[in-house]
């Protein structure tokens, strides 16, 4: 399923999860999906030191890393600033208070036209102009 449009349909109804249906998680299943590269790789491994259930810990781990946007880029490179997204590339979003629950900041995916990110209760799309990073796919 490397297309963005039946990815984005599995999951519009599916409630956020942390370690399967948060923010990270779908952008890095959207990466493996398109890529066959997992960005988290170390991080899903059953003795991962950070692994599942470990929020708390994850969460220090990001912090550590320099916050949302290092911990990124360190993973999937360098980014573009977030209005230059392009249609399934990964973005880091402000998202106003809606979605993030952590830091205010969700990475979605760029639909070409939104931001698709988890939210509570399903996906919701966010504008463009609330992309801060993008990376290409």
């Amino acid at each position: 399923m490397k297309n963005l449009d039946d990815f984005i349909s599995v999951r519009r109804n599916a409630p956020f999860e942390y370690f399967r249906h948060d923010c990270a998680h779908i952008a890095a299943d959207w990466v493996i999906e398109h890529t066959g590269k997992d960005p988290l790789a170390d991080l899903r491994a059953p003795d991962a030191p950070i692994g599942r259930k470990h929020l708390l810990a994850t969460l220090r781990a990001v912090r550590g890393a320099g916050g949302f946007l290092s911990a990124a880029t360190a993973r999937l490179g360098p980014p573009l600033p977030g209005t230059m997204a392009q249609r399934g590339d990964v973005v880091l979003a402000r998202s106003g208070g809606r979605v993030g629950r952590v830091s205010g900041y969700s990475f979605g995916i760029c639909t070409g036209s939104h931001i698709a990110a988890p939210a509570a209760d399903r996906l919701v799309f966010l504008p463009l102009t609330a992309g801060v990073a993008t990376w290409r796919i």
